[in-house]
């Protein structure tokens, strides 16, 4: 107990919640301390700690993420309560980017098939309740826009509709069927008249609510706001999917008859539409929006089947099979000229010469040409009355120059010498004067060649 409040007392006097816990190592040693201990002590530590002073906690939990995953069966209620209890804390509007972290680290934690952090009965979360101004005083009058469709009237219908995006069972009975069709038809209406004069965010821009307010001096700026719009048309389709979808624990009676499911088919067009035309990037976002729906049809049907895991069990049969599969070689006869590799390719490549030695001294394997051929067209050029320019000497050429130097190395190596013997002068002036000694060699050659002839 003394260890935990000297660690609590730590983080509260500034420091960081790492270096509070590294102080004690031995809690957190495999070979001194079960990880089960562990995690109870660092639970008791982020019970005792204050919100202000846990302001450290997620980078902490973060960090040793690989450690509670390591030993997560054994250790699963103690990880979740760990982090449960840190999540029910703190505040839906101020701490979100906490509760965010520690949420994206279950997400890390546990297998996507982990059926912990599910809603498998399709529960909602009735106590979500959107307040907003119901006095039935001026209902009337138009609110502070050009358009004198916005009026008082259509605030109580916005906001009204949240009411059956917190219970969407309710629609079962007529009259609230009635109720939603008529203000999910207003909303749309005034959505598509209504002109969109407010400022819209750069697409790069972060725009992030944790809950849009709800009083009605807002509402001129509100249906102007790109992000506001999206809100409500995407809860819109939301509850439609829902209405339209195969649930397993949604309500007998909730069953749509065929005037009700053409309407949703209609209006969902129509929402697509209005989506588009909302800047920025309108059918971008509508693309996106029908992506991730059509993935939620794919988790709502695994959750009907029981969350089935998700890993694929590996095929005895086929596993049967390959463990009882023997290779056969074949024996290879040595008092055979062919060599049979197995391999059809590798044969006829093997066998093209029975002796490799031979093959390798092959006249047809002797791709280096002779020193006179390949430097004829250079000799040709370096003559004074060839009339070539000099900026066209093969000379000029860096890969010929290479290949030269190459080629000289292997056959005609005293050539070096001559390079020595002038060092002031460049690679390429001297390149020029061995092709020239070359090609006076070559021709006296010739020229003795022909007397004795």
């Amino acid at each position: 107990m003394a260890v935990q409040v000297a660690v609590c007392d730590s983080v509260c006097k500034g420091y960081s919640l790492k270096s509070g816990l590294n102080r004690y190592p031995i809690y957190f040693s495999d070979n001194n301390a079960t990880l089960k201990k562990s995690f109870s002590f660092q639970g008791f530590i982020f019970t005792r700690l204050k919100l202000p002073c846990a302001g450290g906690t997620d980078s902490y939990v973060e960090e040793k993420s690989e450690l509670f995953a390591s030993e997560v069966p054994a250790n699963r209620n103690v990880v979740l309560r760990l982090c449960n209890d840190l999540i029910r804390r703190c505040s839906k509007s101020i701490n979100t980017l906490f509760c965010g972290r520690i949420q994206i680290m279950l997400a890390k934690i546990f297998p996507i098939s982990e059926r912990s952090g599910l809603n498998l009965q399709s529960q909602f979360n009735l106590e979500n309740i959107t307040e907003y101004n119901t006095s039935s005083e001026n209902t009337e009058t138009p609110m502070e826009t050009d358009s004198k469709e916005v009026t008082f009237l259509f605030y109580q219908t916005l906001w009204s509709i949240q009411d059956y995006f917190r219970n969407p069972n309710q629609i079962s009975n007529d009259a609230h069927w009635k109720k939603m069709e008529d203000t999910v038809n207003e909303i749309c209406r005034i959505f598509e008249n209504y002109k969109h004069e407010g400022s819209c965010p750069v697409a790069n821009e972060e725009a992030y609510f944790a809950k849009f307010l709800t009083s009605e001096r807002l509402l001129t700026l509100q249906i102007s706001d790109s992000n506001f719009r999206r809100h409500i048309l995407v809860q819109i389709l939301t509850l439609f999917q829902y209405l339209t979808g195969d649930v397993k624990f949604k309500p007998n009676k909730l069953v749509l008859s065929e005037p009700r499911k053409f309407w949703i088919r209609d209006t969902t067009n129509k929402i697509y539409s209005i989506l588009s035309d909302t800047p920025p990037e309108g059918d971008k976002f509508v693309q996106h929006i029908k992506s991730i729906l059509k993935y939620e049809e794919k988790w709502s049907k695994w959750k009907n089947e029981g969350c089935p895991s998700l890993s694929k069990a590996p095929d005895k049969t086929l596993q049967a099979k390959q463990k009882n599969l023997k290779r056969t070689v074949k024996a290879m006869d040595l008092s055979s000229d062919k060599f049979d590799l197995c391999n059809q390719t590798l044969t006829d490549l093997w066998n093209i010469c029975p002796d490799n030695l031979a093959a390798c001294q092959n006249s047809d394997r002797k791709f280096t040409p002779e020193t006179f051929k390949f430097f004829e067209d250079a000799i040709e050029q370096l003559e004074p009355d060839s009339g070539v320019e000099k900026e066209y000497y093969l000379t000029n050429e860096t890969a010929f120059v290479w290949r030269s130097l190459r080629l000289l190395a292997r056959q005609s190596v005293p050539y070096f010498q001559h390079i020595q013997n002038t060092k002031n002068l460049t690679l390429t002036d001297n390149l020029q004067n061995i092709i020239m000694l070359i090609g006076k060699e070559y021709k006296k050659e010739t020229g003795t060649e022909n007397e004795m002839k």
